[in-house]
Parts: structure tokens; sequence; C-alpha cells
């Protein structure tokens, strides 16, 4: 049987609601999306946020960069069509126990003790078999995967630009339940021998591979058949594509 990946929610259902709000989760949800991914940040006053810039513009138009601005002030900032920018507390407290959540650990405002400090609102809330915590800064990481939590190394292009021995350093070292990697550099004609052979270190060590950004027919087609999951702003398009080929499969089985 051909694999079917989860389908997640790019901050939530990004493509037509406003990213990393508990409207865009919602959404993805509601328009069939497996689970979903998001951003955590930290203000300046110490408080965590579902945010993935660390400058306030783009998002809210309000200048300034999250890590001095209070908590007090960004919850009443416009995060796209009157929503706000959620707290830490009330994204935990809307997570569903049947979808899978990403959540991606910003390194430019949290440390190792913000780990500490996530993890134990995690376990607060019982929240834990449907989890996974991933980051570029993989110094954020073991915490959780000390506390038997899966943990995901992201990796970006630039990761790859002198070949792939140091990935391959950071996933021996680390050891990760996925390693979560940019869906550009792994399809079409950048798809090298050099990144054939990461692909395939993965797959040897039983490393599950999760796709950023998947948005286009010719992507999901390409990693489809290994991905874990696929993460994307175009939850329906991808959902449908999703579907249709399983179901295929199902149809060549019957006959």
């Amino acid at each position: 049987m051909k694999n079917k990946p989860l389908i997640l929610g790019h901050r939530g259902y990004r493509g037509k609601f406003p990213e990393n709000t508990m409207l865009a989760f919602k959404q993805a949800y509601q328009h069939g999306a497996q689970g979903i991914e998001c951003d955590i940040q930290k203000t300046g006053d110490g408080e965590y946020i579902v945010f993935h810039d660390d400058e306030l513009s783009r998002i809210t138009g309000y200048e300034g960069m999250v890590k001095d601005i209070s908590y007090d002030v960004i919850k009443g900032l416009d995060a796209g069509n009157g929503e706000p920018v959620p707290h830490i507390k009330e994204f935990f407290n809307s997570l569903p126990r049947d979808k899978f959540i990403n959540i991606e650990l910003k390194e430019e405002t949290l440390t190792p003790a913000d780990s500490e400090a996530i993890l134990k609102m995690l376990k607060d809330r019982g929240l834990k078999e449907n989890i996974l915590i991933s980051s570029f800064m993989h110094t954020l990481l073991p915490v959780f995967k000390n506390a038997d939590y899966k943990i995901g190394l992201l990796f970006e292009d630039e990761h790859f630009e002198k070949g792939i021995i140091k990935p391959v350093i950071a996933v021996l070292k680390y050891r990760p339940w996925s390693v979560n990697l940019p869906v550009k550099k792994f399809t079409g004609e950048v798809l090298d021998f050099t990144m054939k052979l990461f692909l395939s270190v993965l797959k040897f060590l039983g490393i599950k591979i999760i796709y950023w950004t998947v948005n286009s027919v010719e992507q999901y087609y390409e990693v489809a058949p290994y991905a874990h999951s696929v993460i994307t702003d175009n939850v329906e398009l991808i959902i449908n594509l999703n579907q249709a080929r399983f179901q295929v499969q199902e149809d060549r089985k019957v006959r």
C-alpha cells in the first residue's frame, strides 16, 4: 500500500487565514488537516506566544522586536482580520488529542531554559503522544527527548551548502524522531546524489521525514511516497491530492 502522509497546516491554515492564530488552527482542522505546525517566541517580559517572526511589523503592523515588547502590548495587536496573537497557554489548552501538532521553537528568543518551562506546561496539560517539538537550534531539543517527547531536527538550505557531513553528524548526535526538510531542496533538479544519500541515511536510521512547505502538485507527488508528513499552506489542495492518490491505490486493490 502506498504511503499516505499526514497533512499539516503551515502555521494553521496560513493560505487563507491569519497565520499562527487560533482561527487558522481551527480552520486547518475543519478543512481536514491531520495536524498543524506552529511557532513559539518569547516576549520581552518572558511570556510565550505563538508567533513566527522575531519582529512584529509584518504580521501586526507594530514596529518592534518580540524580545523587546511586553505581552500586555502584544496581546492588544491585530494579527490579521482582528485575530489576536495567541498566548501559549491558550494554544495548549485548545489542542485536540487526535491531531498531530508540530511545535517549532524559535531560536531568536528561546534558550534551553525556556525549553524546560515549555516542557513543564506540556506535562501539566498531559500533552505528549501527538506532540512533535522541532527547531533549527538543535540545542533546544534534548530537554524534550530526555522526557521521551518526539523531537525533529529542522534543516534549511544553508545547512547543506558544504555537503551532508555536518547534518549527518547532527542526526547521529541527537537521534531525532524526525528530520524536517525544505521541500525545494529535495525535489526537482536540485535533488542531486548528495541529497539522495542524505535521505538514504535517514531511511537506514529509521528517522521519519517531514517536508516543508509542500504547496504544489509536483512537490506533493515527489515526496508523498516516503514522507511521514507534509506541511502546507494549501491545505485543501494537498488533502485532495492525498485522498485521490490513496483512493487510486485502493481501487486497484479491489480490481
